[in-house]
């Protein structure tokens, strides 16, 4: 049994395509079923009984249309503060798809959630801050000095 899943697990693992891949090999690719791993990012686009996500794999994003249910599960989406939910997506890659407007698209078959996204906390940097404010504290003194020059100027005239 165990086996048999890792068997599953690497064949399944050897035929994850790149989003880069299907971009840069579209003709290949085009209408084709494919696999990809990513995360998911921004928000879920409703459009009646389907949906749109984004999902990055790190060598480029894409464009997935798929039936609205399979969003469900969904519970982190990649953004500043977020590492969204990995997905491990089947279907089929559209370099130009009709349905779409002529735009390069995924329509998902199936959707898995491979790992569970999480909020990323954000410090600011103790020199961060400090450069920050030095840099406003500069332009406040050039204004007030530019601005007492000028009415300097206006009194002599």
């Amino acid at each position: 049994m165990v086996t048999t899943i890792l068997s599953l697990l690497l064949t399944l693992q050897n035929s994850i395509v790149s989003i880069n891949d299907l971009i840069k090999d579209s003709h290949a690719y085009d209408q084709k079923p494919i696999v990809i791993e990513a995360e998911v990012i921004l928000e879920v686009l409703e459009r009646d009984d389907y949906a749109w996500i984004n999902v990055n794999d790190g060598s480029n994003a894409i464009g997935v249309y798929l039936p609205i249910e399979m969003t469900q599960d969904l519970k982190f989406f990649g953004d500043h503060s977020h590492i969204g939910d990995i997905v491990l997506i089947e279907g089929v890659f559209y370099r130009n798809c009709d349905e779409h407007g002529g735009e390069i698209d995924i329509h998902a078959t199936k959707l898995t959630i491979v790992k569970q996204g999480y909020k990323v906390e954000q410090e600011v940097s103790v020199w961060k801050f400090a450069i920050a404010f030095i840099s406003f504290s500069l332009s406040l003194i050039v204004l007030l000095i530019y601005r007492n020059k000028r009415k300097d100027h206006k009194i002599e005239e």
